[in-house]
C-alpha cells in the first residue's frame, strides 16, 4: 500500500500488517471467542489504519494505536445485534453446512435465502465481487488475493470491508 503519514513518521501498512496481524488476531480471538468475528475486527482495524494512519506521530505509538483500535472494533461487534449479525454472516459466508430438509417448506426457505445472498452479491461492484468470491468461494487468504490480483493488501482489505458493509445493509433491508 505504501506509507502513510506527514509528520516525519510514516506508516507502511503492509509492514504493519506483517508485524502485527497475528498478535492482533490472537488478541481479538481472546475477546470475541469467534474466529470470523475476530477476522472482521482485524480487517476493520487495518482499514482504519489506512484511513487514519497519518495521524500516528511516532513509530512507538503504532502498536498501542492498533491494539486500541482493535479493542474498540471488538467492542463494536459485541454491541451489535447478535442475532441479526450472525444470521447475515452465516448467509453471506455460507458458514452453515447445507442440510437437506425433509420438509418442502424448509427447502423453499433455504433456497430463498441463497437467492437473497446471490442477489445481494450481484449488487456489489465487479471489483468487490472478485475479492468476495475469492475469499468466500475459493477460501483464499487476503494476502493470496492481493498477490493474484496484483493489488496492495490494504486495497483488498478495504474492498472486503466495504463489500461486507454493503451486503449487511442489503440483506437487512430484505428481511
Amino acid at each position: 500500500m505504501g506509507a502513510l503519514g506527514s509528520q516525519g513518521f510514516s506508516v507502511d501498512v503492509d509492514q504493519a500488517f506483517e508485524q502485527f496481524a497475528k498478535p492482533l488476531e490472537n488478541f481479538l480471538i481472546g475477546i470475541l471467542k469467534n474466529g470470523a468475528e475476530a477476522n472482521d475486527a482485524l480487517q476493520a482495524t487495518f482499514v482504519k489504519l489506512m484511513e487514519k494512519g497519518d495521524t500516528i506521530l511516532q513509530e512507538s505509538a503504532l502498536k498501542s494505536w492498533l491494539f486500541r483500535v482493535a479493542y474498540n472494533e471488538a467492542m463494536l461487534i459485541k454491541r451489535k445485534d447478535g442475532i441479526t449479525r450472525k444470521y447475515i454472516e452465516k448467509l453471506a459466508w455460507h458458514v452453515t453446512p447445507k442440510v437437506e430438509s425433509e420438509q418442502p417448506a424448509d427447502r423453499m426457505l433455504d433456497h430463498e435465502r441463497h437467492q437473497e445472498v446471490a442477489q445481494a452479491l450481484d449488487q456489489l461492484s465487479t471489483v468487490q465481487q472478485e475479492v468476495v468470491r475469492k475469499r468466500i468461494y475459493e477460501g483464499l487468504k487476503f494476502r493470496e488475493i492481493a498477490e493474484q490480483l496484483d493489488l496492495p493488501l490494504g486495497t483488498v482489505l478495504a474492498r472486503m470491508h466495504s463489500s461486507l458493509k454493503k451486503l449487511k445493509i442489503v440483506l437487512e433491508n430484505e428481511s
